[in-house]
């Protein structure tokens, strides 16, 4: 207050009177990741190939980060703002994790910079129809930062496979097409063990009937 403190006490208060207030700024140590450029150098590929992409990440703390786990998640919809925010929220889903990679360390910034930058390549494998592409750095939220909210960017288009429609067909009629093979094939196995029991019956039926008929003349004779 212009001409003196106040303090709390209204007998102690006058503009000549001091709190015995002192200020102090702590300066606390900490890594802040930062995702700063994502960007898919194509986006088509066949099933089973892979998509390069490029991740810029940088530390703008002012300490370094070490064993820095970064992910892909993979989602139905590309750059949708309430996936990013339930990935920030939650994290990614383990059956949405379609790579993960770690980074042994990333130095904090000297005092002649402001951050401390790597670029990396991470490998997307394609999957058949249309997919959108989520960059995930520290998912488990081990390494304290200054903010967490930096850590999640998505892949601005989707990331597809040459024929997205026919290849989703063709994955559904393989899967469906499988049991119905497995199924027939058991029937056709099921039909030889019938004929090759059929022909052994007849077989020992067939021989049956001779050693009667062997039998019977035989008997014939003998009268």
């Amino acid at each position: 207050m212009e001409g003196g403190d106040h303090d709390d006490s209204p007998a102690w208060d006058g503009d000549s009177l001091d709190t015995n207030e002192f200020i102090i700024t702590l300066r606390l140590r900490a890594p802040n990741l930062d995702i700063t450029e994502v960007k898919a150098s194509i986006t088509q590929a066949a099933v089973g190939e892979t998509i390069p992409i490029r991740v810029l990440l940088e530390n703008n703390g002012n300490t370094h980060a070490t064993d820095i786990e970064i992910i892909l998640c993979e989602y139905p919809d590309a750059g949708d703002a309430d996936t990013e925010n339930e990935i920030k929220k939650n994290g990614c889903e383990e059956d949405r994790i379609v790579m993960r990679q770690v980074i042994g360390a990333l130095l904090a910034p000297d005092a002649s910079e402001e951050s401390k930058s790597i670029e990396l390549y991470l490998l997307y494998p394609v999957s058949a129809g249309s997919h959108g592409v989520y960059v995930v750095v520290d998912p488990l939220n081990e390494i304290v930062e200054t903010s967490e909210r930096d850590n999640v960017q998505a892949v601005s288009t989707p990331l597809e496979s040459e024929n997205p429609f026919l290849d989703v067909a063709g994955e559904v009629v393989g899967k469906t097409a499988l049991p119905f093979a497995v199924i027939l094939l058991t029937f056709a196995l099921l039909g030889v063990v019938y004929l090759v029991g059929k022909g052994r019956r007849d077989d020992v039926n067939n021989r049956l009937a001779e050693q009667s008929s062997l039998i019977s003349v035989l008997g014939s004779d003998e009268n």
